[in-house]
C-alpha cells in the first residue's frame, strides 16, 4: 500500500516536471512594428519569429516591456543584452533571439528589438 502511495506521487511529481518543462504555446503580446534606422525589419533580417512567453514568467504572473540591444556583424550576432524590464522577461528573450533570429549576410549594426509581454485573461 505504501509503495503505491510513493509510485503515484513520483508519477505526479514526473508529470508535472514533463508540463512546465514544455514550450509556452503563447508568444510574446507584440512585437512592434520593428523599424531599424528607418529600414523595416524585414529588409535586414530573413527570420525574426516572435519571442515565446516564458512558462515560468506565465505561471508568476511577470509582464512587462522589455529591450534588447544586439550587436550584429556581417550577418552574425555577435553580443545581446537586454537593457530594460524585467529580468526573466529579458534573459529568455535575448536567448530566444540569438537562437532564432537570422540576418542577412550583409547586414552589420547594433540594434534595439522592443518587446511587450502582456498575459491575456
Amino acid at each position: 500500500m505504501q509503495k503505491n502511495k510513493i509510485y503515484r506521487s513520483f508519477l505526479a511529481i514526473g508529470a508535472i516536471a514533463v508540463l512546465w518543462s514544455a514550450p509556452v504555446a503563447l508568444r510574446a503580446a507584440e512585437l512592434h512594428p520593428l523599424v531599424v534606422i528607418g529600414i523595416p525589419l524585414d529588409k535586414v533580417a530573413t527570420v525574426h519569429p516572435t519571442p515565446e512567453y516564458p512558462r515560468t514568467a506565465l505561471a508568476l504572473g511577470v509582464d512587462g516591456k522589455v529591450r534588447i540591444k544586439m550587436t550584429v556583424q556581417d550577418g552574425r550576432i555577435v553580443e545581446a543584452d537586454a537593457l530594460s524590464g524585467p529580468p526573466m522577461l529579458g534573459y529568455a528573450a535575448k536567448e530566444w533571439i540569438v537562437r532564432n533570429w537570422k540576418f542577412k549576410s550583409e547586414v552589420s549594426g547594433v540594434f534595439t528589438i522592443p518587446i511587450n509581454y502582456k498575459r491575456h485573461a
